[in-house]
């Protein structure tokens, strides 16, 4: 049973991490499954340790939904482009795995920007995918610090 136990915390530890990166998975909060897995059944952890990291990472899942808009946003996008920005990397993931998210939302950025008659497009596409560059690394370092606390 504990074997399972340590299999079901690393399965949802990896999927964290793949979720880190693709957008339909909730990365920060599958790594954080396996934190409760872990501290119910395995080894108890400080209570308040786990409403922290509880705590964490919904801020690094809110941040991470707004970085996107506020990258686009301050680059001088509008509702156009941060639609265009999400819906591409929704569908890059599927048209072009695995780097078809980044393209993805540059693609989509672009595409909105040029519908709105912006001027900068390219800016605007580059602000899309500096938006999603940076989410991505919050909720990996989230993801991998889970896996070292868990696993080290």
């Amino acid at each position: 049973m504990e074997i399972l136990l340590y299999c079901s915390v690393g399965f949802f530890l990896l999927l964290g991490v793949i979720g880190s990166v693709v957008p339909i998975l909730p990365g920060p909060f599958l790594s954080y499954i396996a934190l409760l897995l872990y501290h119910f059944f395995i080894t108890s952890i400080n209570i308040y340790y786990v409403f922290l990291i509880g705590l964490v990472m919904v801020m690094i899942s809110l941040f991470d939904y707004f970085l996107q808009i506020y990258g686009v946003k301050k680059v001088g996008g509008g509702k156009y482009a941060i639609r265009g920005s999400l819906l591409g990397m929704i569908l890059g993931i599927f048209l072009f795995p695995p780097f078809g998210v980044l393209l993805g939302a540059f693609v989509g950025a672009f595409v909105g920007a040029k519908i709105e008659l912006k001027k900068s497009p390219v800016k605007i596409a580059f602000g899309a995918l500096w938006g999603y560059i940076v989410g991505t690394i919050f909720k990996l370092v989230f993801s991998i610090y889970l896996i070292y606390f868990l696993l080290f």
